[in-house]
């Protein structure tokens, strides 16, 4: 299903957009990247030969754009995908996408708008399994800079465990029947909301250890929880205690009355010393 926001969105949106038809993943890619150049923004085309959106450039051209223009001034940039992902070092490819928005805004641009397909991740080793924290910390970043991303999943090539888990970390998503979702916030707290039991508690935990290196604030809002058990609670106290020495006490705002009635009777304030719990 070809979702309709996909062109309106606006700079710090990190949308997951999951298709399995390539002609709508050729349809989103063009309305995004037009609505991008609208907006006068630099906009980033990320994919590959094997990939419905690669024939992006002659769509661009049917439409009536002036690609090769659009190009020679920097204003669009059509690249490779599996280039992009080849860098194994999380913070060194963090560190250039902010450094690329900071450019486009110093270059005179509204800010950097990126599309990028995510396939190329399914052919790397251990990279799957590290995905979802990396898209989580960039969700985290793109709250604080003048950047708007697609995240494209072909779901005729993601395995649907995974492909919900990486859904998961978005602040905005085409499919909406996940557990759980973990983001950032625009006010630099990671925010968990949904269904937060048993089954979810392993990786929320992994999650919140391994994207600690992004957190701007030791703050985890949970105001949108709507539902929580104990193995659950458990967890988000390991992980705040695990990641204390680099972010320091965790305040867990909005905390439910369960989540305060599960904390009380197994004496949680001492085993877990680094949350702090609030209302």
């Amino acid at each position: 299903m070809l979702p309709g926001g996909v062109p309106g969105l606006a700079p710090h949106d990190h949308f997951c957009f999951v298709y399995d038809r390539d002609a709508d993943a050729r349809r989103a890619v063009l309305d995004y990247t037009v609505a991008g150049l609208a907006r006068r923004e630099r906009v980033w085309v990320l994919t590959a030969g094997d990939q419905p959106t690669a024939p992006i450039g002659d769509d661009l051209r049917a439409a009536g754009l002036p690609l090769d223009d659009l190009v020679d001034r920097g204003m669009l940039v059509l690249g490779s995908a599996a280039e992009a992902y080849r860098e194994d070092d999380a913070d060194r490819r963090l560190d250039r996408v902010a450094e690329a928005a900071r450019s486009a805004v110093a270059e005179g641009f509204a800010g950097l708008r990126v599309y990028a397909e995510t396939q190329p991740v399914l052919g790397r080793p251990g990279a799957v399994a590290a995905w979802p924290a990396l898209e989580l910390r960039a969700d985290l970043l793109i709250k604080r800079i003048p950047l708007t991303a697609v995240c494209a999943y072909d779901a005729r090539r993601w395995a649907r465990r995974d492909l919900l888990l990486a859904a998961s970390v978005h602040s905005r998503r085409t499919p909406d029947h996940r557990a759980f979702s973990l983001h950032g916030g625009r006010d630099g707290a990671m925010r968990l909301s949904g269904d937060v039991d048993f089954l979810a508690a392993d990786q929320v935990y992994r999650l919140l250890v391994e994207a600690a290196p992004g957190r701007p604030t030791a703050v985890l809002d949970v105001s949108g929880v709507t539902l929580i058990d104990v193995k659950a609670a458990r967890g988000i106290g390991l992980a705040c205690e695990a990641i204390a020495a680099r972010c320091g006490p965790t305040v867990v705002r909005g905390a439910s009355a369960l989540l305060h009635d599960i904390w009380r009777p197994y004496t949680w304030s001492r085993l877990f010393p680094n949350v702090v719990l609030r209302d």
